[in-house]
């Protein structure tokens, strides 16, 4: 007997968490709270052998086309768009794949989203947009939520359908609560006003990508929770999900990757860092876990449970970005700076709150990816083996055994035709008068309905840069790139994943016909979705050591901003990391002896801010400064106040050698503040954007007349990039 109804369900929920590890949910391993989502589990099924890509807006594109994030333009996140000589690296989908909400749209289904989007290229994230790439160009008939990778959990960067949303944040704010609000505001709002109607739901967490944060109650509870350890955290994971049966018992766990020290070995000040780092975490994810249930209850309490077909996964592996010792800062790791030990213990007490941005270090990484090998960005398992749970809607043929498991390999583009399939909607050739790419996910309906019924995805290609797998008839072939080496002094792994599901054994010199049998087949399956081509590994290492690898497709040099103009987000403000600017200020006469914001570009991890203090002009600079060993905040007042029948001033601001800068403030040729930075941001920024005449994330400075709106009359700002 089928184990779905014929009869259509009416609703799709689809809830993507960002950088959550193999084994971090309850249900897969750890004991970490998270009684919402085991429930759901108990629900339904859970996959042990699912996979996604190595990094986020790749995942979140096979998702939402069915097809590999290659073919569709999405090889990598969406920051990087290398031109038409590399289709695959455009940093947007195709219009030429329909998405999942696209096609449901279509069948008169509701399309709602909210949260992390990550699926446009940083030229279209202006107010301005073009809104092509934005989620209503994408199918989406409401959205709630941030653009980019990333975002704070008490003053983040929000936007609803296609305009950024300035408000103000109280206290007690939680972005995950605020998303999961808009979600049932939509739910909502569909049952009452369209009960006929299906809905879509589509729900992208900001856990357990960094920065970690979460309210007072949730780090509380996990006080010592994690002073055993990461070694051992990991062998008790292990026994879970053995006895769970996600694993089997004769799995053997592969090599640590080789900078993660032994508990047992570190120092007592490391312990206690590293442990509230981890603390930290799981407070993060049991707030996510509850927000969550939240929505759950919700379709419950509207008697939409029953009939709506839930999916719950990871995006990628978890996160290498935290580096051996974790960090506080979410934008030093981007310049290269590596926090110490001490850096993090002087600020214990902050951590998880909001004026910290933390990162768990490698070793609770390894443990959230147990038993894998390997993080997020490797195409080893550690990168790409994700939970993954599924509950259909109720079926009154045959009811699910309570937390079965299902161990078909499976992989992120498998879903869209699946829940195309469970809702017998065709996926077309042509959409929209356009002709579709290849499908390249299959429908996983089988192994739901056949518990023990063979696999019947074959091959699955993967690349993350330079680093490349592939799976094949229960074999995977993976080797993980050496930054500026050619990919030809790159060493393959061979594994029998039959045998060897966490990649323990390399077998590699046993077999090295059938090594060259799977190298063949990576080189057939890349040229099929355009991945084959790419930038030289040591052309991009030139790129990186120019500082232009963060550098959007954008050629504009000359920003004027008008005073109701709204902020801008980091990938599409004036890019000025590595280069010299110039920042004019034109207000009306007489205005100079007001107090306040007037140009402001970052937070308080990293970045700039001009304000007005009793008629003075102050510039600071904020390399890294919440960081002993290596920040610093630079500072320039001008020598008197503005000339107030002068209306026009200007912040000179000239890169030097050495990463250093020399910075004037000049009225009517005259220098009234001069100095050198003595350390100036490389690589990026900050992961927040620009905003004028008032603060709208969290403030650069911490002087008060920096936090206030600039109360004189402002004619523009302009900055230009020289």
């Amino acid at each position: 007997m089928a184990l779905f109804e014929k009869e259509k369900p009416k609703n799709v929920v689809v809830v993507i968490l960002d950088d959550l590890g193999y084994s971090d949910l309850a249900s897969f391993g750890s004991d970490i709270k998270t009684d919402s989502i085991d429930a759901l589990a108990n629900d339904g099924v859970r996959y042990s052998n699912f996979h996604a890509t190595p990094t986020c807006s790749p995942s979140r594109a096979a998702l939402l086309t069915g097809r590999d994030p290659h073919r569709v333009g999405m090889g990598l996140v969406s920051r990087f768009d290398f031109g038409e000589r590399y289709p695959a690296f455009r940093g947007r989908i195709s219009e030429n794949a329909v998405t999942m909400a696209e096609l449901l749209a279509e069948n008169n289904y509701g399309t709602y989203g909210v949260g992390k989007w990550h699926l446009l290229p940083p030229s279209d994230m202006k107010p301005s947009g073009p809104f092509t790439h934005w989620p209503s160009g994408k199918g989406f008939q409401r959205f709630y939520g941030f653009l980019a990778g990333s975002t704070d959990q008490f003053k983040p960067e929000l936007f609803e359908d296609n305009h950024f949303v300035e408000r103000e944040f109280d206290e007690d704010y939680i972005l995950t609560r605020d998303l999961m609000d808009k979600a049932i505001k939509m739910l909502h709002n569909h049952v009452s006003y369209s009960p006929e109607r299906p809905f879509f739901m589509y729900i992208a967490t900001p856990g357990m990508h960094a920065p970690h944060q979460a309210s007072k109650p949730y780090l509380e509870k996990y006080r010592g929770a994690f002073d055993h350890g990461w070694d051992e955290e990991i062998l008790q994971r292990l026994q879970r999900q053995q006895d769970m049966g996600l694993l089997p018992k004769s799995i053997t766990l592969p090599e640590k990757d080789k900078r993660v020290k032994n508990w047992s070995t570190l120092t007592a000040e490391q312990k206690k860092v590293y442990a509230r780092l981890q603390e930290v975490y799981a407070a993060f994810l049991e707030e996510t876990d509850v927000e969550l249930g939240r929505f759950f209850e919700q379709l419950k309490r509207l008697q939409q449970y029953d009939n709506t077909l839930v999916v719950l996964l990871s995006d990628n592996g978890a996160s290498q970005e935290g580096d051996v010792n974790g960090n506080i800062n979410h934008s030093s790791h981007y310049s290269g700076n590596i926090e110490t030990v001490s850096d993090i213990s002087s600020r214990i007490e902050e951590i998880g709150g909001p004026r910290t941005a933390s990162n768990y270090p490698l070793g609770w990484a390894a443990s959230s990816n147990t038993p894998f090998r390997y993080f997020k960005q490797d195409t080893y398992s550690g990168g790409v083996n994700v939970p993954l749970i599924v509950k259909p809607v109720k079926s009154q043929a045959r009811k699910l055994e309570a937390n079965s498991v299902r161990h078909q390999y499976h992989f992120i583009s498998d879903i869209f035709p699946t829940v195309m399939d469970y809702l017998d909607i065709k996926i077309p050739d042509q959409f929209d008068g356009r002709r579709q790419l290849p499908f390249d996910g299959i429908s996983m309906r089988y192994s739901l309905e056949k518990p023990s019924a063979e696999d019947q995805r074959e091959t699955q290609f993967y690349r993350m840069g330079f680093h490349r797998g592939i799976y094949a008839d229960g074999w995977s072939a993976v080797f993980r790139h050496q930054q500026g080496e050619g990919t030809e002094k790159s060493q393959w792994q061979l594994f029998n994943l039959k045998e060897d599901i966490a990649q323990a054994k390399d077998l590699s010199k046993q077999f090295p016909d059938k090594l060259n049998k799977l190298k063949g087949i990576w080189e057939t399956e890349a040229e099929k979705v355009n991945a084959d081509g790419m930038l030289n590994p040591k052309a991009l290492k030139v790129l990186r050591t120019a500082k232009q690898l963060f550098a959007p497709n954008n050629k504009s040099k000359t920003y004027r901003f008008y005073p109701e103009t709204s902020y801008v987000v980091e990938k599409s403000a004036p890019q000025i990391v590595g280069k010299s600017f110039d920042i004019r200020i034109d207000i009306e006469s007489g205005a100079n002896a007001a107090d306040g914001l007037l140009f402001t570009y970052g937070n308080r991890d990293s970045g700039f801010i001009l304000y007005m203090d009793k008629g003075k002009l102050v510039f600071e600079y904020n390399y890294f400064d919440n960081i002993a060993s290596f920040g610093k905040q630079s500072r320039f007042v001008s020598s008197s106040s503005l000339d107030k029948s002068v209306s026009k001033f200007e912040l000179q601001f000239r890169q030097q050698d050495k990463d250093q800068a020399i910075v004037k403030i000049v009225q009517a040729g005259k220098v009234l503040a001069e100095g050198r930075i003595p350390n100036t941001i490389s690589g990026r920024l900050s992961h927040e954007g620009a905003s004028i005449l008032k603060e709208w994330a969290v403030s650069v400075s911490d002087h008060p007349k920096a936090k206030i709106p600039f109360n004189g009359q402002l004619k523009y700002i302009e900055v230009e990039v020289l």
